[in-house]
């Protein structure tokens, strides 16, 4: 398990002391964010105090970040991945990803020194294992647009005692919209800035990207923009013979050399023709994709190196070309802020900086919040705005045909005192 701590600025602290935690005030909340990401390589878990708005104050106490046991994380990979899993081993996944939240969930709480009971609330993204934001075909005819994490948010509130606010994405989607990306709106509250925009770019298992513009003005919007670490961690498993689940700094793909003509037909991609709203995951860029790319790297005799070389290209030029087709060219932003896994990637970023152009590029701890804690955070925030009853989706990023209050609520011990 790997604690981190962080202050406003990103230092590391030492351990808070249990009494420490105490809500100073009926404004504040103790939450904790719980997310595991497409690639489903585990469960990351924020500790945060909220303290109410407008905008509400964002203090990341703590983060914890862990690893799925192999087999099932191998498990979650084939329920997610094509053609998918039975039902029954569905129902059974669905409680034991909520087992494995809500024991990390414990598991933060015990590093921290914070007793369950002054955790306010859990706000629980799940696991996702299908997202289908405009529908499609199936064996027994047309499927709706729908989208279906796993993680049993009653197994969470039961073990933690804690309320849990899950299942964000299907009210979106409820609305008309493609239930991704939901984050912009606490992108906005983390990195927003007063006088000028900002963006904050997502390096997941899919990339997204959000416009920030300056504080009370109009114009917030976000989309997916491509695959990052899904498609990396897969190849990096590949490659490695299965003894390595990611490619640790990007270190592989700096031995190796881009294939330009490689990169070229990657950027062919039909989904990097749409315009926003859109979202993507798996479904595009899982098995069938990996396995067409890997192909495509097999004819052109490319070494291991230069294939991980040139899908971490790709990772980051999809996000330059959605930046320079659909970003605001009167008003860019004045900084690039990265966050999630991919951060840590050296040769990402390297790639980003020289493709985004003047604007500076930074980590979203040089702005307060440890890269691999922003989304876990996020859905701390998001569960906050459901408990208050504040409208949390962008229907410029989703599509959606309105707002909509986001997530169902799991009553905990503490129900009525949250309320």
């Amino acid at each position: 398990m790997n604690i981190d701590e962080f202050t406003e600025n990103g230092a590391r602290l030492r351990r808070k002391r249990k009494g420490d935690m105490n809500i100073s005030s009926a404004r504040d909340h103790i939450a904790i964010g719980l997310m595991s990401g497409t690639s489903a390589d585990g469960v990351d878990a924020a500790l945060v105090r909220i303290a109410s708005g407008p905008p509400p104050g964002v203090d990341v106490v703590a983060f914890l970040s862990v690893p799925y046991p192999d087999e099932l994380q191998r498990r979650v990979l084939d329920a997610g991945g094509e053609p998918g899993a039975f039902t029954e081993e569905i129902c059974s996944l669905h409680r034991e990803v909520g087992d494995a939240f809500a024991g990390v969930a414990l598991a933060l709480m015990d590093s921290s020194g914070v007793a369950p009971r002054e955790v306010d609330f859990i706000g629980s993204h799940g696991q996702t294992v299908r997202h289908l934001p405009v529908g499609g075909e199936g064996p027994g005819g047309r499927l709706l647009p729908s989208t279906l994490q796993i993680g049993d948010p009653a197994v969470i509130a039961e073990r933690t005692g804690s309320t849990v606010v899950s299942d964000f994405r299907a009210r979106d989607v409820a609305a008309g919209g493609m239930g991704a990306p939901l984050t912009p709106w606490a992108h906005r509250i983390l990195f927003g800035r007063p006088d000028r925009p900002a963006a904050f770019v997502n390096l997941g298992g899919i990339s997204n990207i959000t416009y920030i513009p300056p504080a009370n003005e109009k114009g917030l919007t976000g989309f997916d923009a491509g695959p990052a670490n899904m498609a990396l961690d897969v190849l990096a498993r590949k490659i490695s013979g299965g003894r390595e689940r990611f490619d640790r700094g990007g270190e592989m793909a700096a031995r190796g050399r881009v294939n330009e003509e490689a990169l070229a037909s990657l950027m062919n991609h039909p989904y990097l023709k749409l315009p926003p709203p859109k979202s993507t995951g798996r479904e595009t860029f899982g098995e069938t994709f990996l396995d067409e790319t890997l192909a495509l790297f097999g004819g052109l005799g490319m070494v291991p190196e230069d294939r991980m070389a040139t899908l971490t290209a790709f990772s980051a030029e999809c996000i330059v070309h959605a930046v320079r087709a659909n970003f605001p060219t009167d008003s860019p932003p004045a900084e690039f802020i990265a966050g999630g896994g991919g951060a840590n990637n050296h040769s990402i970023m390297v790639r980003l900086a020289e493709g985004l152009g003047s604007a500076p590029l930074v980590t979203s701890a040089d702005r307060g919040v440890s890269p691999d804690a922003v989304e876990a955070v996020a859905f701390a925030l998001l569960g906050w705005a459901a408990l208050r009853g504040e409208p949390a989706n962008v229907p410029a990023a989703t599509g959606a045909e309105r707002v909509v209050i986001l997530g169902n609520i799991t009553p905990g011990k503490n129900y009525l005192s949250v309320l």
